[in-house]
């Protein structure tokens, strides 16, 4: 396969003579494969001539469209050096089969992007097994994001938000920092002529802002682990691996938990429950304002899902559903909200 095939408009992969220069400090190239189903960076597999395996992610390249504007969203920016600090923060936390980096490279001294290379962990990508693995063992892999989404969660951070950059797109409260994110969002939406209902959105901000003032504490949150991101055993749904912490972030663990069920509106996957407690130790325990965050937390998640429609290039038959399945759940996220 080629670089560039069977990838986005905005997607960038490397060249074997590219691989090379950015991977001699790690061995000689023998061979190279794109991996599916992101939609973001582009990731391909390395073999190295000393038979190790290895995976190489790139950025998205910064780059502006014929209007004048970045393909990047606002919280989009700086991304793999975030994914490369959050992985050297976990490295080692028991229960978390996370990636290990092995390599950096966001000088542009080879390529024009930035480059992050680490472990290939083992097991396949859930999405594409779902359908052939059994109740029990779906259930078990539920179970086991859940206890990994409570172990990122014992990892403290500075400050509530997103660390890219020295904590740009941050704030020293968890309300301050989810209005500067959902008014980037806006702005972006503007931007792309993307309709989200802003008006309805800041709305659902104002009415959750008793219940996001609970939030004291930014705890690591994989703000993104659906079954994409999580690699495992089809046999038995023993989660083998999780990656792309590119948009994990500092703040309210309830996010980690909606972050893989942002297309729903109703309770989350019990068996996903049942993980998180069996790591905690105690119940969940989803009260009214719990329940108002995490109605915002998709609310946010789904006026971004409609947005980078536009900046990716995204086209199919698949969107006319998509489109449907957020309108359809935002009214009734929104009614939890009162909005």
């Amino acid at each position: 396969m080629s670089a560039g095939e069977g990838l986005l408009p905005t997607q960038r992969a490397l060249a074997t003579p590219e691989l090379a220069a950015v991977l001699a400090p790690l061995g000689q190239v023998r061979s190279h494969r794109l991996l599916s189903g992101g939609t973001f960076s582009a990731v391909q597999a390395v073999r190295l001539k000393s038979g190790d395996e290895v995976v190489v992610k790139t950025s998205v390249p910064e780059s502006l469209d014929h209007r004048g504007r970045s393909r990047l969203l606002t919280y989009e920016h700086h991304m793999l050096p975030a994914e490369r600090d959050h992985l050297a923060r976990i490295e080692g936390l028991d229960g978390v089969p996370a990636p290990r980096v092995l390599l950096d490279d966001f000088t542009r001294a080879h390529v024009d992007v930035d480059v992050l290379v680490m472990t290939l962990v083992p097991g396949v990508p859930w999405d594409g097994v779902t359908d052939e693995m059994t109740p029990d063992a779906n259930a078990r892999a539920f179970e086991g994001v859940g206890e990994i989404l409570a172990r990122l969660a014992t990892v403290r951070g500075r400050r509530f938000g997103f660390p890219a950059d020295d904590y740009r797109l941050a704030a020293d409260t968890w309300p301050a920092f989810m209005r500067l994110l959902i008014v980037a969002t806006v702005s972006d939406a503007d931007a792309w002529d993307v309709d989200v209902q802003p008006e309805r959105l800041v709305a659902a901000l104002d009415a959750a802002g008793e219940a996001l003032a609970e939030v004291d504490e930014p705890r690591l949150v994989h703000a993104d682990l659906w079954h994409g991101n999580v690699l495992v055993d089809p046999a038995t749904g023993d989660v083998r691996g999780v990656v792309d912490f590119e948009r994990s972030l500092f703040g309210d663990p309830l996010w980690g938990l909606a972050g893989g069920e942002t297309h729903d509106s109703g309770p989350f996957e019990p068996a996903k429950v049942r993980g998180y407690e069996r790591a905690t130790g105690a119940p969940l325990g989803l009260d009214s304002g719990a329940l108002k965050r995490i109605a915002l937390y998709r609310l946010w998640s789904m006026a971004v899902q409609l947005v980078e429609i536009e900046p990716r290039g995204f086209s199919g038959e698949w969107l006319a559903s998509h489109r449907a399945s957020i309108r359809e759940n935002r009214d009734r996220l929104s009614a939890i909200l009162g909005v």
